[in-house]
């Protein structure tokens, strides 16, 4: 009903009370004792209609009843009011537990405080960083986290509203607490989990350490020897003298700056592709390898292979030649002399597998989840004296996760290594394949392939000690 509706009811009201009252005076033969009556009734409806208008007011479920016409419609209109007050409600309510499940989603946590530290509100973040529970509202931070950090912070004794503390639940994590004031009696603490960052950082410092270290010493020689030559007038037999002592520390510069870029090409490029792929001939590439590791070996090791000439695998030729050969080569500088160098590839319950086991000096446990990290190098007697440029293993790892596949290792000190990766079914070729296959990298065209078994398991060859 409209306003105009309502005082049109209202006016038709008071003119029906007036002809009451009128007629009420004309028959007693008293108007006022008519208007008295009729004023009389008038009160009484209405306070009947207030009675029933506030019984529904204070439960207001459904539309009011009301017979009067001005009281329905007030009533009426306190009742959309109301819809539109629910309505409004809800959608709070509902956006309050969108809010509250974004925030929670969010690995950050956060702490909102009042400025004597009494907990106001958290989310799940700060209950995993800061090890909270669901009835810590309206305690003292500092008091749950005991922590000079947390103190300081609160403080405000910090220059960079920041501090990073050990996690409370794991100290072996970092987390990184920033105040933000959000007016005069609250702040909002943040808690970000910084292990990884760390570590990142390090890494990269490492990293700037160890590629001045490495480059350092060859370059000392080089221009040692050029000083030396530019002392006075070489004759030629000084050149004859000094020239081939430049060539290894030059070499040493070089391997170390392409295996550099070889892992900056693998951490930037795309995944291989069907296009960027091709069917590899793993046997032949394997003969290749092994040849020139006799060569590295000088004849100090007996290198065997066993491959199977049928099993071909789909990737990029480049890469696992590089990979399976940094495998190989390490097994010879890290075998004693007259050791026993075995280099197996074929198929497995799982897939295509290639593995290197040798019977040298082995890797103490602690080592076997970073040598895969550059640069970083065991100390074994020996080892450095065969050259490598500490970045083999971190080229392994990264062609091999472009290859769907992961670097394994077992090891037992002073009883020898088993290095070994296994590739998807899907990736493997036979020779029913339609493409032809692809020739090993370096290998020349009249090659001959290894003796092998054709069968799909490995020969019953007495495996290496850690050999599954």
């Amino acid at each position: 009903m409209t306003v105009r509706d309502l005082a049109g009811a209202r006016a038709a009201f008071a003119a029906a009370v007036l002809a009451v009252a009128a007629l009420v005076g004309w028959l007693s033969g008293s108007i006022a004792w008519g208007l008295v009556m009729a004023l009389a009734a008038f009160i009484a409806w209405h306070a009947i209609q207030f009675r029933s208008f506030a019984r529904w007011s204070r439960r207001p479920l459904g539309r009011p009843a009301s017979r009067d016409a001005a009281w329905a419609a007030l009533a009426d209109r306190l009742y959309r009011a109301i819809g539109i007050g629910r309505t409004r409600s809800r959608g709070l309510v509902t956006t309050l537990r969108r809010l509250r499940t974004t925030t929670d989603t969010i690995p950050d946590g956060w702490v909102i405080l009042r400025l004597d530290g009494e907990i106001e509100d958290y989310n799940r973040g700060a209950r995993d960083r800061l090890g909270l529970s669901a009835n810590d509202h309206g305690q003292n931070l500092v008091a749950l986290v005991r922590n000079p950090g947390i103190v300081s912070l609160l403080r405000g004794e910090v220059d960079s509203d920041i501090v990073e503390i050990a996690a409370p639940a794991d100290e072996t994590r970092r987390i990184e607490l920033r105040r933000i004031d959000i007016d005069a009696e609250r702040a909002l603490v943040m808690a970000r989990d910084v292990t990884e960052l760390n570590r990142l950082l390090t890494m990269r410092q490492d990293f700037v350490a160890n590629v001045s270290h490495e480059l350092r010493t060859p370059l000392t020689v080089i221009v040692g020897y050029l000083e030396e030559l530019g002392e006075g007038d070489p004759d030629f037999e000084t050149l004859r003298d000094v020239l081939p002592k430049l060539t290894p520390p030059a070499r040493r510069m070089r391997a170390l700056v392409d295996d550099l870029l070889t892992l900056t090409r693998l951490e930037s490029a795309p995944l291989p592709s069907d296009e960027t792929t091709e069917d590899i001939e793993v046997a032949l590439m394997l003969d290749t390898i092994v040849a020139e590791a006799r060569q590295l070996s000088a004849g100090m090791h007996d290198i065997v292979l066993h491959a199977n000439p049928d099993l071909r695998l789909r990737g990029v030729s480049t890469e696992l030649y590089s990979a399976f050969n940094n495998l190989v080569t390490n097994a010879v500088r890290y075998s004693p002399d007259g050791g026993t160098i075995d280099v197996r590839w074929y198929e497995s319950a799982a897939g295509p597998r290639f593995e290197v086991a040798d019977r040298g000096m082995g890797i103490a446990p602690e080592h076997l989840t970073r040598i895969t990290e550059r640069f970083y190098r065991i100390d074994l007697a020996g080892a450095r004296v065969r050259g490598g440029t500490g970045l083999g293993l971190a080229i392994v790892k990264h062609v091999l996760r472009r290859h769907r596949s992961v670097l394994q290792v077992e090891s037992e000190l002073a009883k020898g290594s088993l290095f070994y990766c296994v590739f998807g079914a899907d990736q493997a070729r036979d020779d029913d394949a339609s493409e032809a296959p692809t020739r090993a990298v370096g290998a020349p065209e009249t090659a001959a392939r290894p003796s092998a078994p054709a069968a799909r398991a490995p020969p019953p060859r007495p495996p290496p000690p850690h050999a599954p």
